[in-house]
């Protein structure tokens, strides 16, 4: 999962649509007022992940994908009043397997954010695993986050990240300096980090 940080100063756009609008509800969000809005809202969340879908890490386009809500914004755990909030926005793609369209409306037990995959490991097969010597409760909540968003659920993804991690084993083997510039620009980056 991307470890994001969003920007201090959110998305001139957003900013200004808040101060226009602020009883915006919901249903604003898929308004064709918030469309233009949202791409540029979708553009600097895609610059602040640096291009990559902020729950599997694939590379993402600015213009693909989603804005998502990690606190819900509707549903049986919905935060209406942070549905125009920056900090509560991600870049995500578009699967029905995986990421936002896996997690609906449901809290996440590990959001994206600072050190998030402190207890998540990669494992040589490409699946995503709690780390070793994790409590109970901690596993549980580490399987939780990553079923929820369905990271091992796809086996394209899973073999993916399986190639990227040899990739970066025989990096780590042939020219061990060169391990951080390698991590700086791979996909996946974060979770490979895990493994290594």
């Amino acid at each position: 999962m991307v470890e994001l940080q969003h920007r201090t100063v959110p998305t001139p756009a957003l900013t200004a649509f808040n101060a226009a609008q602020p009883t915006a509800t919901v249903a604003d969000f898929n308004s064709l007022a918030f469309q233009s809005v949202k791409a540029a809202v979708k553009a600097d969340l895609n610059a602040d992940q640096a291009g990559l879908c902020v729950y599997c890490e694939k590379p993402l386009a600015p213009t693909e994908g989603q804005v998502e809500h990690i606190k819900p914004k509707a549903g049986a755990n919905a935060h209406p009043h942070l549905c125009f909030t920056y900090t509560n926005y991600a870049h995500s793609c578009i699967s029905k397997k995986t990421c936002g369209q896996s997690k609906r409306d449901r809290f996440l037990p590990i959001e994206p954010s600072p050190g998030c995959n402190a207890q998540f490991a990669l494992s040589t097969d490409g699946t995503i695993e709690p780390i070793a010597g994790l409590t109970k409760a901690q596993q549980h909540t580490v399987r939780q986050t990553r079923d929820m968003l369905g990271l091992n659920a796809d086996s394209n993804l899973v073999d993916e990240r399986k190639r990227w991690l040899a990739h970066a084993i025989a990096v780590l083997q042939q020219a061990p300096n060169d391990i951080q510039d390698f991590l700086q620009t791979a996909p996946y980056r974060y979770m490979l980090a895990t493994a290594l």
